[in-house]
């Protein structure tokens, strides 16, 4: 997501008013990422003496219901759900409201949404979803792990597994070591084969719907895959860069792409000779017949589709 953002600002004029949010966006997906990383590698630390399995960015669906879990460790005792919180400052969970909120360094109050609340239905999710390929699956218990290094706890229940990253491996052990392995339970290695098998990447809309951000705002050209710069120009069926006069045969297709991340999965002829300043059709024409797109319609008013 923070790369989708970062492309969406690329593509924004420096004074467009949703610069500043964005930025804002962009820091907090990148800091979250940095804290799923640190999060990961704390893991390697975690043995145990029977068998496991952990799978990392978990995507599954139930008709309509998606799910993205961030972490999922998986044994014959029980299925642990870990979710990945990068939220710095005072952290309150409240006991009366069930709100979740915190301080920052300057005093202001944020509220957020309650991870507990998110837990519950991701663990409600996996039991029913494993429910329905007929796995009695063992009891699934979930940990909330915050992994921003300026975090402090000033209130959370008792009752509930809440830690920072560097307290993680020993809230699994604790949790495992409550809990026998039952009768019935699934081998780790089947269950992670049936999780990778049943796979499904969330899907976010693209980011200009996603913000509310009128396509047409977006700076339209060829980006250089060397500078970054959208300065590229089609030469002899080749793009040469202005600015640092990088060549490349092939850059309309991160143009293309840039496109589908950032305004719709569909696209026609007119459209991307908007969008990429390139005026032939029938030099469009090739570009989208070569991409591997799905097609619908004729070819004059031709749609090409990424399914990806």
């Amino acid at each position: 997501m923070w790369e989708g953002v970062k492309l969406l600002m690329e593509r924004l004029p420096e004074s467009h008013p949703e610069q500043t949010y964005l930025r804002k966006e962009f820091h907090r997906y990148e800091a979250g990422l940095k804290g799923e990383q640190r999060l990961i590698a704390k893991m390697v630390e975690f043995h145990w003496d029977e068998p496991f399995e952990i799978l990392w960015d978990v995507g599954l669906r139930l008709g309509d219901w998606k799910v993205q879990i961030d972490g999922l460790l998986v044994t014959p005792r029980c299925l642990i759900i870990i979710d990945s919180k990068n939220i710095s400052g005072r952290i309150h969970f409240d006991p009366a409201t069930s709100e979740f909120y915190r301080f920052n360094n300057e005093g202001e109050r944020s509220v957020f949404e309650n991870p507990l609340v998110q837990l519950a239905k991701h663990t409600r999710f996996l039991d029913l979803w494993m429910k329905q390929r007929r796995i009695a699956p063992p009891p699934i218990v979930g940990v909330v792990a915050f992994t921003s290094r300026h975090c402090e706890f000033i209130a959370k229940p008792a009752d509930k597994h809440i830690c920072k990253t560097y307290q993680v491996v020993e809230e699994l052990y604790g949790i495992l070591e409550k809990h026998d392995v039952p009768a019935d339970s699934p081998k780790p290695s089947r269950v992670r084969k049936l999780i990778e098998s049943n796979s499904h990447p969330y899907v976010r809309p693209p980011l200009c719907e996603y913000y509310g951000i009128d396509p047409r705002d977006l700076k339209t050209g060829v980006k250089c895959v060397g500078c970054g710069k959208i300065a590229v120009e089609r030469l002899f069926k080749v793009w040469e860069c202005r600015e640092c006069g990088h060549r490349d045969p092939n850059a309309h297709q991160q143009a293309l792409q840039e496109y589908f991340a950032l305004v719709s999965s569909e696209i026609d002829n007119k459209e991307f000779r908007r969008f990429s300043g390139i005026e032939s059709r029938y030099v469009v024409f090739r570009m989208l017949s070569d991409a591997g797109l799905v097609t619908e319609g004729a070819r004059k008013n031709r749609k090409y589709i990424n399914e990806d």
